[in-house]
């Protein structure tokens, strides 16, 4: 069983985070964290699709990331800002 210490520690990591761009809306906050994990990560979870118009979206599918591994990647983020 996953410690379920950790919800409430992601939680408070978003909301540092959040606190220091509050215009951006949730999900834009989410996508640009799940954004900069990846890139930081070797693009994993990054999925693209080309539309009939021609752009290409992309996305990221981060389901069998664990939990502990994000984590470390918000505080990451947290020191980044605080430098």
């Amino acid at each position: 069983m996953r410690d379920p210490e950790r919800i409430q520690e992601t939680l408070e990591l978003i909301n540092r985070i959040w606190q220091r761009s509050p215009d951006l809306r949730f999900n834009q906050l989410m996508y640009s964290l799940q954004h900069d994990y990846s890139r930081n990560n070797g693009d994993i979870g990054q999925v693209k699709n080309t539309g009939a118009d021609g752009f290409t979206r992309t996305g990221f599918d981060l389901f069998n990331l664990e939990d502990s591994a994000f984590i470390e990647h918000l505080r990451s983020v947290l020191a980044n800002e605080e430098k």
